[in-house]
Parts: C-alpha cells; sequence; structure tokens
C-alpha cells in the first residue's frame, strides 16, 4: 500500500517546485584569438521560431538561466544545472521563452545550440569564473561504461562556420564527447563562454 500513496505525494511535490529566474545576462567570448575576446552572441533568425547563437560583437542578446527550486550544485565551486532561456519576441504579445537545446546532424561531430519553442533542453553549469559548461558523470571510454557519481564540467565551446536550414553563420557551436575530441569541422575555434550579467 505505501507504493501506491508515494506517487501521489511524489508527483505533488514535483508540481510544487518552482522554477527561478537568474537576472538577466549577456554570452561573451573568452579565446586565444584576441580577435575574438569580448564579442558576444546574439540569437539570429534560422528558421521559424527557430534561433541560432551569432557571433555578434556588442550588444549581444539578454539570456537567462532557468532553475529548478531546491536543485543543488553538483560540485564544488559550481552554480546549481539550469537552462538557459531568450525570450522571442512576438509583436504586441507577451514574449514566447525558448530554451536552449543541441541540434545535432549524424554526419558531423559538432552540435548547434539552438533556440527552439516546446523542444528537449540542455542543462548547464557556470563555475567560479562564470564560464558556461555542462556538467556528465559520463564515462564510456571504459568498458564497461560508467555512470559515476564524480562528473566533471565540461567545456567543449567553439566557435564555427555552420549551416542550418539554408542558414550560414558564424555560430556557438559543441563538439560531442569527453573534451579530448576535435571538431571535424575546420573553421571552429575553441572558445569559453562568459555570463556577464546586465
Amino acid at each position: 500500500m505505501k507504493s501506491v500513496t508515494a506517487l501521489p505525494l511524489l508527483l505533488a511535490g514535483a508540481a510544487s517546485a518552482q522554477t527561478i529566474q537568474s537576472k538577466p545576462f549577456e554570452l561573451v567570448i573568452q579565446s586565444a584569438n584576441e580577435t575574438l575576446n569580448g564579442q558576444q552572441f546574439t540569437a539570429c533568425h534560422s528558421g521559424a521560431a527557430i534561433e541560432s547563437l551569432c557571433l555578434n560583437g556588442n550588444p549581444g542578446s539578454h539570456y537567462y538561466l532557468n532553475t529548478t527550486e531546491g536543485v543543488k550544485s553538483p560540485q564544488s565551486g559550481v552554480s546549481a544545472p539550469g537552462v538557459i532561456v531568450w525570450n522571442l519576441p512576438i509583436g504586441n504579445e507577451a514574449p514566447e521563452p525558448e530554451a536552449m537545446s543541441f541540434y545535432t546532424e549524424p554526419g558531423t561531430n559538432v552540435a548547434m545550440p539552438m533556440f527552439y519553442p516546446s523542444y528537449g533542453e540542455v542543462q548547464v553549469v557556470f563555475d567560479s569564473k562564470d564560464q558556461m559548461g555542462i556538467y556528465s558523470t559520463l564515462d564510456d571510454t571504459v568498458t564497461p561504461p560508467s555512470d559515476n557519481s564524480k562528473g566533471k564540467v565540461l567545456k567543449n565551446w567553439y566557435l564555427c562556420d555552420t549551416v542550418f536550414s539554408g542558414y550560414q553563420y558564424r555560430t556557438l557551436s559543441w563538439v560531442n564527447g569527453n573534451g579530448s575530441e576535435k571538431p571535424q569541422n575546420p573553421s571552429c575555434v575553441h572558445v569559453e563562454v562568459e555570463r556577464k550579467f546586465v
């Protein structure tokens, strides 16, 4: 009988969890390539209600980090995980919040962070320098694969020439893997992505 009553209580707890939205911030490049330092990403049109994160110089778009109340940091010196959100303007109506997700294509190891309405979301964290990363506990370089609790923050961010639905831009990109992989796209330059509050 306990297992029957536990589910409604669990669902009620999940339903009462609230989303906490950060102050607005810009996403700024830090790179060994000095010409890129300080440039920012802006949401750029890549289809119907779809935006990529394009190199824009200054100023960039404003983004928010949505976290769930009560969710803790996965390790010391790292923020609680959350979802990057950008607000799509819709004429005179209230803007439509869109979460960042990854568009992947089987022909490349370079994924494109994009904003879609009602699409899967990518959880990110920020370290003590406000640099964005993705926390992962998976290690599939061993047999059998391990999903351990130690985990690490990956920062596989690149600036690449990309194409999506006929739109060609220089965009923020992500190389899939544990950080040892190199992008097969020869235009890619490694960058750090820093959050700067407005």
